[in-house]
C-alpha cells in the first residue's frame, strides 16, 4: 500500500521552541530528521502558505501581502497545488483541517479544488467552514479544536482505505495567547534575555532599523510565556494525532512533516513579530519522519517549497509534470542519508518589504534591494547576527541572489547548485 502523508503546520513558532515540546520531541523529532537550517520561503503567514501549497516562491506566485486568499484564487493558483496534483494523478484521498489562507473570511463558503474533506477556520472569531457550510464554535481555540477533532476522525476512518494526504494547520502559538487551564501556568516567570535582545549597537543594521526604540522586556517575556504555554497544548495534540496513527496501524506507513509558517522575533535586534530576514524570523522548525528514514539531525538547507515535490514523489508522481516546481524533493536524500547532491544555497525573500536573503555555507547575505542597503553575517562566528561584516566584496553573494529572486522552476534549482 502507498504511504500516507501528513503535514503539521504551526503558526508563528520560533525554531528554538521545538525543544520545549517534550512529547513531540520524543515521538516525532527523535524518530525523524530535524533540519537545523529550515527556512520559510517568506516569513509571513499568507505568502508562506501559498508557497507551501504550490512550491512557488513569492516572486513566482505573486501573493505579497497577508491578504492572500483573493489573489491566490484570482490567479488560479488554487488549481495547481499539491492537492489537485494528487487527486488528478493518484488514488490518494485528501483532507485539509484548520487554518488556510489569510482572507478566507471574505469568501466563507469557499472550498479549494483538490480537497475531498475541507474543515477550515474562517477568520479569528470561531467560525468553521465544513465542506462549504459554515458553523459557529464560539472562539478561535474552539475552532482549532473542532478542526483537530475532525482530523482525528478522518485519520481513523482512513485506516482500511487507500492512501491519504492531509494537512493539519493549527493557529498555535499565534496571539492572542489562550493556553488551556492545564498549561496556563507552565512557564510563569520564564526568563527571556537572548544575546540579540534589544541589541545595543545597531550601527551595522539598515538605516531604517537604527533608531528603533528598545522593546519592553516584560512584554516580550510575556509573549514568550504565552507561546510556550500554548505549545504545551499543541504538544498534547500532536501526541494525540500520532497515537491515532499508531492505534489504527498507520504509523509505520505514514510520513509526517512538521513546519511553521514563519518564526518570530521577540525583541531581538529591537524587532517584534516577523517578516524580517533574521534567523529568529526566517528560520522555522522543520522535521520529517517517515518509512525507512534514519533519525538524526541534518544541516541541509531546506525550504517550505520542498514540501510539495517531496509529497508528490512519495505518491509516485513526477513533481515537475505539467509545471516545474521551485522546490526539491527530499525523498531520495532522506532515504539514503546522502545530501551531497543537495542545494548549496537557498533563497528567502519578502516581496512586500523588498528584501531577499541568500543562505550559503555559514553566511547570510541580505539585499534590501528597494532601499539600496545590504547585510552580511557569518553565522559560524556570529550566530546571533550582531555584527554585519563590513569592507567585504559582496558580489560573491549578490550576483547569485539577483538571479535567484527572479528565477523559477528548474532554472532556479540550477542556480542553487
Amino acid at each position: 500500500m502507498s504511504a500516507n502523508v501528513l503535514w503539521i503546520i504551526t503558526d508563528d513558532q520560533p525554531r528554538a521552541t521545538l525543544a520545549q515540546m517534550p512529547r513531540t520531541w520524543q515521538r516525532l523529532v527523535g524518530r525523524g530528521v530535524r533540519f537545523d537550517r529550515g527556512y520559510a520561503a517568506m516569513p509571513w503567514c499568507g505568502p508562506a502558505r501559498a508557497s507551501m501549497l504550490t512550491s512557488r516562491y513569492p516572486h513566482h506566485h505573486g501573493c505579497s501581502t497577508n491578504h492572500t486568499h483573493r489573489p491566490f484564487v484570482e490567479r488560479s493558483l488554487d488549481r495547481d497545488t499539491v492537492a489537485t496534483r494528487l487527486r488528478a494523478g493518484t488514488t490518494y484521498d485528501t483532507g485539509y483541517f484548520g487554518k488556510y489562507m489569510n482572507g478566507l473570511a471574505g469568501d466563507p463558503t469557499y472550498v479549494a479544488p483538490g480537497w475531498r474533506r475541507w474543515v477550515t477556520t474562517v477568520g479569528s472569531g470561531g467560525r468553521v467552514n465544513v465542506d462549504g457550510e459554515n458553523r459557529e464554535t464560539g472562539s478561535q481555540r474552539a475552532a482549532d479544536r473542532f478542526a483537530l477533532d475532525r482530523l482525528t476522525t478522518y485519520l481513523a476512518r482512513q485506516a482500511d482505505r487507500g492512501p491519504w494526504f492531509a494537512v493539519w494547520s493549527t493557529s498555535t502559538p499565534h496571539d492572542p495567547y489562550t493556553p488551556s487551564r492545564r498549561h496556563h501556568d507552565d512557564f510563569d516567570g520564564v526568563v527571556w534575555d537572548p544575546p540579540a535582545f534589544n541589541e545595543a549597537d545597531m550601527s551595522d543594521k539598515p538605516t531604517w532599523l537604527r533608531d528603533l526604540p528598545p522593546q519592553d522586556p516584560a512584554r516580550m517575556r510575556e509573549v514568550l510565556e504565552g507561546k510556550l504555554e500554548e505549545l504545551q497544548d499543541l504538544d498534547d495534540q500532536v501526541a494525540r494525532v500520532l497515537e491515532v496513527l499508531r492505534e489504527t496501524g498507520q504509523h509505520e506507513r505514514t510520513w509526517v512533516f512538521l513546519v511553521s509558517d514563519n518564526g518570530y522575533l521577540m525583541g531581538e535586534h529591537r524587532i517584534f513579530r516577523k517578516e524580517q530576514p533574521y534567523e529568529e524570523s526566517a528560520g522555522v522548525p522543520y522535521v520529517v519522519r517517515g518509512p525507512g528514514v534514519a533519525p538524526g539531525v541534518s544541516d541541509a538547507l531546506v525550504s517550505q517549497v520542498d514540501l510539495m515535490p517531496t509529497t508528490l514523489e512519495i505518491a509516485g508522481l513526477d513533481p515537475d509534470a505539467g509545471r516545474d516546481l521551485d522546490g526539491r524533493s527530499l525523498l531520495g536524500p532522506l532515504r539514503s542519508g546522502d545530501w551531497s547532491g543537495w542545494r548549496r544555497r537557498l533563497l528567502v525573500e519578502n516581496t512586500n518589504l523588498g528584501w531577499a536573503m541568500l543562505r550559503e555555507g555559514p553566511h547570510v547575505f541580505v539585499d534590501h534591494h528597494e532601499r539600496g542597503e545590504q547585510e552580511l553575517y557569518d553565522l559560524g562566528a556570529d550566530p546571533h547576527q550582531l555584527s554585519s561584516l563590513r569592507d567585504v566584496d559582496t558580489s560573491r553573494w549578490s550576483v547569485p541572489l539577483d538571479r535567484l529572486r527572479t528565477a523559477r522552476g528548474r532554472a532556479l534549482r540550477a542556480l542553487e547548485a
